[in-house]
């Protein structure tokens, strides 16, 4: 760790907004090591139950989180630590370990080694979202080795002061041992805006810069810090200017929270009364209820693959159907958009016999797959279809480039129809749209438009595939926007053929929380904007300045 300079910047991700000073507390994670690779034949029956017991111990650590969680009014975080313990309890996860356990290999290293091998299948999805549950793997598998180790608490529990916090990671098992009030913000040199970390900091209400990469290492030695989770950057033991400047910040910061209060369940409208849709986006239905707190007008995507993932089988119908009839009575009339499962070659999932590809990004994933493997397809409209008279259900079909693909997958949702009234089943209509992310569908939007009830613009791929730039290549930051005039014409191509076909544009990517977008895509024509829920008061606000 070299020395700290007095005034150091910290540039990264505005992960959660706010602005804070204070004492630096530094979260270093010891590199977890098995204090043993191999046992004995003769040991196997008893470090196997060793395993099990660990297992046991941790599920019940995380399920006595979650409840403690939920009983302050945290849903959202309780839902985080109950997903942790499926993620324990994972009969994938646990016969892979017992497997290594019975090859001698120790249970401690089989469960480091078993985690981080899953962590990389989560953390090389194109999806950012998913590719940030690559943390949460790791944690489980740190707390269920720690736990055989007998390992100890990371020290976040004695913090005594209010404190910014600056870590190289932080897993929610960590931030769970934080008392409460005693986080004023978050430095982290990895991470995302959908990382736990992230949405800790925002359930909390404190700022986060996440992804500043190894710069944190010249800070570990700073006393005082100042953090701005609107700008994405923090400054270590700030001089006076920094300190009246972030002053200034603080009290901006709250008049802006007090003037947002009032729009969270308001209905956005610009000032000439054109009415535009606020919605969230949503990866399990245990944050429905999170999202509607924020003010959230309905679910603009609900990403279903967190029913598939780290599974040894697919999710049964009835599973899906109560995951969607719950989202589907949480929001009532308001809307909810499903996506269908949109995984490709970069995922195993268990049944489906997927080829190893190149670029796996640009091969047999979303509607392609589906069209393949109609056991896959076939129970996920089945059980959206039965899902629909508990709400307001709409289908959204990813990866389309045409009219061919659309036109199979309508007939398969159809077949499905008919089979539930044979049945007997009850069953629900269901608006049909298409994910505009590939620069195809957005060219061909005249063609696709009559066939579909809705456009949504996926932003973070169209974004991509049209401009060639990867999304999580750092060198190519300036690319990896929709401001660009390129993407703002499809997105514009996309709008005009939805308006000749009397249909309606959302946008679901990043760019619909963006303040700095939002005015350009209404004057595209778009009619929703669905975004991470706490971005949704702002959204509004801005919008009802237009």
């Amino acid at each position: 760790m070299s020395e700290t300079v007095p005034g150091t910047r910290l540039t990264g991700v505005a992960a959660s907004e706010g602005v804070a000073v204070g004492p630096v507390f530094v979260h270093v994670v010891r590199e977890l090591k098995p204090e043993r690779e191999n046992i004995s034949e003769g040991e196997v029956e008893e470090e196997l139950g060793r395993f099990k017991a660990a297992i046991e111990a941790v599920t019940v650590k995380l399920a006595a989180t979650a409840e403690k969680m939920r009983e302050g009014g945290s849903e959202k975080e309780a839902g985080i630590f109950e997903a942790h313990a499926e993620m324990a309890e994972d009969p994938e996860f646990q016969s892979e370990v017992e497997e290594r356990v019975r090859g001698l290999e120790s249970p401690e290293a089989g469960v480091i080694a078993v985690g981080e091998e899953f962590a990389g299948m989560f953390a090389a999805m194109e999806d950012e979202y998913m590719a940030a549950r690559a943390d949460d793997v790791r944690d489980v598998a740190s707390q269920i080795a720690s736990e055989l180790m007998g390992g100890g608490p990371s020290g976040l529990e004695s913090l005594a002061e209010p404190s910014v916090i600056l870590a190289h990671s932080l897993a929610p098992s960590d931030t769970a041992r934080i008392p409460e009030g005693m986080a004023l913000g978050f430095v982290v040199s990895g991470g995302s805006r959908t990382s736990h970390v992230s949405i800790m900091a925002r359930s909390f209400g404190i700022p986060a810069v996440v992804g500043v990469g190894e710069a944190l290492e010249d800070a570990l030695g700073a006393e005082t810090a100042a953090i701005d989770g609107n700008e994405g950057y923090a400054v270590v033991d700030p001089g006076d200017d920094i300190l009246s400047e972030f002053e200034q910040k603080q009290r901006d910061a709250d008049m802006e929270a007090a003037a947002l209060e009032e729009y969270k369940h308001t209905e956005a409208r610009t000032k000439d009364g054109r009415r535009i849709e606020v919605a969230a986006n949503i990866g399990s239905a245990e944050e429905a209820d999170g999202a509607i707190k924020w003010g959230a007008e309905g679910v603009g995507l609900f990403r279903t693959e967190f029913l598939f993932m780290k599974r040894p089988d697919l999710p049964s119908e009835d599973e899906q159907y109560e995951a969607y009839r719950s989202v589907a009575e949480a929001f009532g009339e308001r809307p909810v958009i499903i996506r269908t499962i949109d995984v490709g070659g970069d995922k195993d999932l268990p049944g489906v016999d997927q080829p190893e590809e190149e670029n796996p990004f640009l091969g047999w994933r979303g509607i392609r797959m589906c069209l393949d493997v109609p056991e896959l397809f076939k129970p996920q409209l089945r059980a959206i279809l039965r899902a629909a008279p508990h709400g307001r259900l709409r289908i959204m079909f990813p990866m389309v480039v045409d009219n061919v693909e659309l036109s199979a997958a309508k007939e398969i949702l159809e077949e499905c129809r008919k089979e539930l009234e044979d049945e007997g089943t009850e069953y629900g209509d269901v608006e049909v749209g298409v994910m505009i992310e590939t620069p195809a569908a957005a060219i061909r939007a005249s063609d696709i438009a009559p066939e579909v009830s809705f456009f949504s613009v996926g932003t973070n791929d169209l974004v991509q595939y049209t401009l060639a730039a990867d999304r999580g290549n750092e060198r190519l930051t300036r690319l990896q926007t929709a401001d660009h005039p390129a993407v703002l014409d499809l997105i514009g191509k996309t709008c005009e053929a939805a308006r000749e076909a009397g249909i309606w544009v959302g946008v679901c990517g990043e760019a619909a929380g963006e303040p700095d977008m939002i005015q350009k895509l209404l004057d595209l024509g778009v009619a929703e904007l669905s975004m991470s829920a706490p971005s949704i008061p702002k959204a509004k606000k801005i919008v009802s300045e237009l």
